[in-house]
């Protein structure tokens, strides 16, 4: 037998307290006069008799009352075999995300709910149990094993943190910092599907014991923003432009009228109305009809209740600097590339003719493009490997009779080979989700254009590169290396090769490569998840070293810098939605918005069946919220194994019952 409050058995010595009454008579004696002793002596002899027999069972009654008494109020136990091999580890991980502040029963956020649970469960441990908490900032002390009383007292400390942890982390976490030691492992969290999908490959260890504790929410409905972008990739001061504001609506009933506001440079500048259908999504528009300068920090915000966290959205508005494009070619004609480039207002077009190529405008240069050279001389070859090296960009169009040597060493992703098949082919067409093409189209959910012909003169393996243009025999058209710095046609754009320079597409793909070649290509905001940035200056030096500013918070993230990208290596545990203003002693400056991920956004959750089908295990225990109590319930018991301070109430009343009937019936 065990005692859940042992130090209580100290009580045992009030036992005395009843014997020390009655080896001392305190009651005063009163004089009676007997006129024969003879009969005195008599009838003290016989009640004295009687009058110790009675006090002994009082005494006897009245210790065993007290005895039982002191040993319910320490609550003995027989202990289970469970308890037996149980070692006192318990490793609890509370999920901490935004999602958590939907509202699950009696109109509490899942959590407050989460913290109750996790307290409760704490609470059915005995004062002995070690314990390890984990939450999603990854930041807990969970190296060091923590008290009942620490431990509850860090659950006062967790706050909600935008920090997303798939469950392959989570797991991957816990098990680091675990003993092989038997222990209880609790998962207390919303189980969202688009985190916790990796749970279904879950497989645990024989010896533990799982517990995965869900809140159900009331209600999964959500709308947040999606995704924000130019209509116009290249936002120039005084031009007409507008964002494009792409809405996504996660309930079962239709949202009508939600308004949208636009603030630039903190004030509200616009709003715009939105209808979304139920379980789908909508695009809204706002006009750019106002003045900017330089990077504008903007925001977009709405009014939901009660999934708030995701209301606003953070994005820089960049106006575009010209972008430098040079033209390298083989004739005097005018191009389709000095035509494509001609708005002087976005490109800053110059075209040599190789013979009279300045080399050292191929180092200044944005984009450098060699269109239908043949013959490409060693000594450009080695400026253009040096220009993509410091993160120049490069777009090579073969001409007739393609120097397939040179264009394999500016584009070595590509193992090239003459192409021997000249007939004429359509090209594929572009798949609309390639970020490449995204927002090229404005209709979206067509699935098929008339695309133009081509006839290959090359060709090489469409597994290397990104490919963004294919044939339809499968013959990649036109593709880049994975870092998109060069990029490769399969053709020269003349007519009796193919009739692209004459099809709608022909100039948002170049405008793309553009783009994509200048600094004002960088996202227009980035994801509180994404560990490494990268930002493109049209200069840098090496040894700057870059500060994050956000308030009073202040940051300085690993950095290198590769030519003229700067890779920043940002905390994701101490990055949180909104802007973050990036410094360098030399001058350079930047703004980059932070937004939560859009998978927090989606509220839909396992169900407990759903649990119960994947987790399909002996060790997997799921604590519903609806029957909790009846968890609790069990739990302890298995705890404390067969309680038997019930038998002791039982007995001290029992004994205490006798003590009062002596006092009264026993003459």
């Amino acid at each position: 037998m065990s005692f859940l409050q042992p130090l209580l058995l100290y009580g045992l010595l009030a036992l005395s307290i009843p014997v020390i009454v009655h080896l001392f008579n305190f009651r005063q004696t009163k004089r009676v006069y007997f006129s024969n002793s003879k009969f005195l002596q008599q009838v003290k002899k016989s009640k004295s008799a009687r009058q110790k027999l009675k006090h002994l069972l009082i005494l006897a009654s009245r210790l065993l009352f007290l005895f039982f008494l002191i040993i319910a109020f320490a609550q003995p136990f027989i202990p289970s075999k469970e308890l037996e091999t149980q070692q006192g580890f318990v490793y609890i991980y509370l999920d901490n995300s935004l999602s958590m502040v939907n509202e699950v029963a009696n109109n509490l956020s899942a959590f407050d709910q989460a913290i109750q649970r996790a307290e409760r469960i704490i609470q059915w441990y005995p004062r002995e149990t070690r314990f390890k908490l984990l939450t999603n900032n990854f930041s807990s002390p969970l190296r060091v094993f923590r008290t009942k009383d620490e431990i509850l007292d860090l659950l006062t400390e967790v706050e909600q943190t935008g920090v997303q942890r798939s469950f392959t982390d989570i797991w991957d976490r816990l098990n680091s910092q675990s003993s092989s030691a038997k222990a209880d492992w609790y998962f207390i969290s919303d189980f969202q599907k688009s985190t916790f999908a990796e749970m279904q490959t879950f497989s645990g260890d024989s010896t533990q014991n799982y517990f995965f504790v869900p809140l159900i929410f009331n209600n999964t409905a959500n709308v947040f923003i999606d995704s924000v972008y130019l209509k116009n990739p290249f936002l120039v001061a005084n031009d007409q432009n507008s964002i494009e504001i792409r809405m996504r609506n996660t309930g079962d009933q239709p949202v009508m009228d939600l308004v949208v506001s636009l603030s630039i440079n903190d004030q509200q500048i616009a709003t715009a109305g939105i209808d979304l259908p139920a379980l789908g999504s909508g695009i809204t528009t706002i006009n750019l009809n106002f003045p900017l300068e330089g990077n504008n920090p903007a925001k977009l915000s709405f009014e939901e209740f009660p999934v708030s966290f995701d209301n606003d959205f953070y994005f820089n508005l960049n106006l575009s600097q010209r972008v430098s494009v040079l033209e390298i070619k083989n004739d005097q004609k005018q191009t389709s590339i000095a035509k494509v480039y001609a708005n002087k207002k976005l490109f800053d077009f110059k075209s040599y003719h190789i013979n009279n190529l300045d080399y050292t405008s191929v180092g200044h240069a944005d984009l450098v493009v060699i269109n239908s050279v043949n013959q490409l001389p060693p000594s450009l070859i080695n400026r253009l490997v040096a220009l993509t090296r410091s993160g120049g960009h490069l777009l090579v169009i073969p001409g007739t009779g393609p120097d397939l040597s040179g264009i394999q060493t500016l584009a070595p992703f590509a193992n090239l080979e003459l192409n021997q098949d000249t007939s004429w082919v359509p090209l594929e067409t572009p798949s609309f989700q390639h970020p490449f093409f995204r927002d090229i189209f404005e209709d979206q959910g067509v699935q098929s254009i008339s695309m133009p012909r081509v006839r290959n003169t090359i060709k090489w393996n469409p597994r290397r590169g990104d490919n963004f243009l294919l044939a339809k025999n499968g013959v990649p058209y036109l593709s880049s290396d994975y870092r998109g710095q060069v990029y490769l046609f399969a053709t020269p754009l003349a007519p009796e090769f193919t009739s692209l320079p004459q099809h709608a597409v022909f100039v948002p793909v170049m405008y793309k490569i553009a783009a994509f070649s200048k600094a004002f290509d960088r996202k227009m905001y980035f994801t509180t998840d994404e560990q490494v940035i990268k930002l493109t200056f049209d200069s840098l030096i090496g040894n700057e070293l870059f500060t994050m500013f956000n308030g009073d918070e202040e940051i300085i993230p690993d950095q290198r810098t590769l030519g003229r990208d700067l890779y920043l290596e940002v905390p994701s545990d101490v990055i949180r939605p909104g802007f973050y203003y990036l410094q360098s002693p030399g001058g350079l400056s930047e703004v980059i918005p932070y937004n939560n991920n859009r998978r927090e956004s989606l509220l839909d959750q396992y169900s407990e069946k759903e649990l119960a089908g994947m987790l399909n295990s002996s060790q997997v225990s799921i604590l519903n919220g609806a029957n909790f109590d009846q968890y609790t319930e069990r739990i302890l018991q298995a705890r404390s194994g067969l309680p038997l301070w019930k038998y002791a109430v039982l007995l001290a009343l029992i004994f205490i019952l006798i003590e009062v009937l002596l006092i009264r019936y026993l003459k």
